[in-house]
């Protein structure tokens, strides 16, 4: 009976091992003070000495010091039953003769050995050989591509019921620092740096450069923040050509996801970036979970200020004038709001888009608009365009507010027109081209702001039946210089007059903008050769004021 069981064991052992060498040549095992407790192969003829003799040697010292701190990365960060790897390492010169093999690598568990598996099968290298790059040419990611990633591990770690930190790098002095070690040194330096911050991180991606000098990587809470730091000041000693180095300032945030909701980590992580960038490891938030109640706080602030100012009607409307090309007299205005807070009113605009208030925000401006027709304009008949937000023009409710007022206000039509602007892309096309044709029905003409040559844009008006389009800025100030985009636009400006639609061309600044597009076939141009707005309509004659 005793036999029979010992034939077993050393039947799984055999099994154990020819399995182990299908893919390997050697078999190490490591323990947790990094040495060599146990070692099992062809050791002599492939690192010149013989596997008892590895034993009680230190792990690391078997590889290439260009490779150390990868591999030590990959044993810290290594989770029980997961393997690591495979990488492509280089052996100790002294030790293997500087041969190249795959490491692969795995923590079993009950036991607190790491185990690793080298390879040194040409076929099998040349076979992984783009697998094995994992840490060889690697890019930092940019601070957009960053919060993708980012957000991507946090989700994974969440369904793992597992927790990540965010450590945040700061070098001071960065443009001094660079001056002083010069261009080539630096690069060493950052291409180092790439490769550590790459095997720290928990996929091998999540590391970025989020400005300059400032530096991010999510990584496993195994990864203690101040070696980290300390590997950088070590590379940047080594990098100094006087020995000097530099000071590298770190800060880990810790991601504590349970109480998060995706939505929230998501916001989080934005604002934690962001004050990253604008503040530097000086940011106060030590979690994301305070992270995001700090985003709450911040914005709660700014929502109750977007509140009372669109209640107080706290913003002023200024007027620009669109001009007939042929005649230069205006033939309408566009009312564009001004806030009194001195905040760009394009961020107010998309704050209140975010926070879902673009809508309340349009129906103050609708009210003022109205307001001033009836009790500002000196009794003259001259038309005015108010702008309404894409997603605004989306809500039934809020066109079922403004189409009351209107029609309370029925005889407004001739003089007031609505622009739909792109800054929310537009979904139900169909709805949105069913209230422009009730504004008609009512006399009020619509105009697509923002008209452009993609396909978004061919797409509305081929479903919203407007009375105007208006090109965008962008081809104007390209028509004297590009022929491409002349054509672009003179083909537009025909398909609207076979559709019967009128067409202005914003933001022309020079006289040959504005020849130039009427040569084109554009009837009305709106920019800063007429005028800039202003606090209250000049009715004038443009051209005459511009040859004056």
């Amino acid at each position: 009976m005793a036999d029979d069981k010992l034939d077993k064991i050393k039947k799984q052992r055999d099994r154990f091992l020819a399995f182990s060498f299908a893919t390997s040549d050697l078999l190490i095992e490591v323990a947790e003070d990094g040495t060599i407790a146990y070692a099992l192969g062809a050791a002599r003829s492939l690192v010149g000495i013989n596997d008892k003799s590895l034993m009680g040697l230190r792990w690391l010292d078997m590889f290439s010091p260009n490779d150390r701190t990868t591999l030590s990365s990959m044993k810290e960060r290594a989770r029980m039953a997961q393997r690591c790897g495979p990488v492509l390492v280089t052996l100790e010169e002294t030790i293997g003769g500087g041969h190249q093999a795959l490491l692969s690598a795995i923590r079993m568990p009950d036991s607190d050995k790491f185990y690793l598996s080298i390879g040194f099968s040409n076929v099998l290298m040349s076979k992984h050989a783009e697998e094995v790059k994992f840490y060889e040419d690697r890019e930092l990611l940019d601070k957009e591509s960053f919060l993708a990633a980012a957000k991507e591990a946090l989700d994974l770690a969440k369904s793992l019921g597992q927790d990540l930190d965010m450590t945040l790098l700061d070098i001071a002095n960065i443009g001094e620092v660079r001056g002083r070690i010069g261009d080539e040194q630096w690069n060493q330096f950052r291409d180092a740096m790439t490769s550590l911050l790459s095997s720290k991180s928990v996929d091998g991606q999540a590391a970025a450069e989020i400005a300059d000098g400032r530096y991010s990587v999510i990584h496993d809470k195994a990864i203690n923040a101040d070696m980290l730091r300390g590997e950088i000041e070590r590379l940047a000693k080594e990098s100094d050509p006087t020995g000097t180095g530099f000071t590298v300032e770190s800060k880990t945030v810790s991601a504590d996801l349970s109480t998060l909701s995706d939505r929230e980590t998501t916001k989080a992580l934005i604002y934690t970036i962001n004050e990253f960038e604008r503040k530097g490891t000086s940011l106060s938030i030590e979690t994301l979970n305070s992270g995001f109640k700090a985003y709450v706080s911040v914005n709660a602030q700014k929502i109750s200020q977007f509140k009372t100012m669109v209640e107080q009607l706290a913003f002023d409307l200024h007027f620009q004038p669109i001009v007939d090309l042929k005649t230069g007299d205006a033939v309408h205005f566009e009312m564009l709001s001004r806030f009194r807070d001195n905040t760009p009113t394009q961020e107010w605009i998309i704050f209140g888009e975010d926070i879902g208030m673009a809508a309340d925000f349009d129906i103050a401006v609708c009210e003022r608009a109205i307001n001033y027709l009836l009790y500002k304009s000196s009794g003259r008949r001259t038309k005015f365009a108010v702008n309404l937000s894409g997603q605004s023009i989306q809500n039934e409710q809020f066109f079922k507010t403004l189409h009351a007022k209107l029609l309370m206000n029925k005889t407004l039509s001739d003089r007031l027109m609505f622009e739909i602007t792109e800054s929310t892309t537009i979904q139900d096309l169909d709805m949105v081209n069913h209230f422009v044709k009730i504004l008609q029905d009512d006399g009020f003409k619509v105009c697509l702001d923002d008209f452009g040559a993609g396909s978004a844009s061919f797409q509305y008006l081929h479903r919203i039946h407007v009375d105007y389009v208006k090109i965008d800025g962008q081809y104007t100030k390209k028509i004297l210089n590009s022929e491409r985009d002349a054509i672009m636009v003179k083909n537009l400006s025909q398909m609207c007059r076979d559709l019967e639609i009128k067409v202005i061309a914003e933001m022309i600044e020079t006289q040959d903008q504005a020849d130039k597009v009427r040569s084109l076939g554009i009837g009305y141009g709106q920019g800063y050769l007429f005028s800039k707005p202003m606090p209250k309509p000049e009715y004038t004659n443009w051209m005459q004021a511009e040859n004056t």
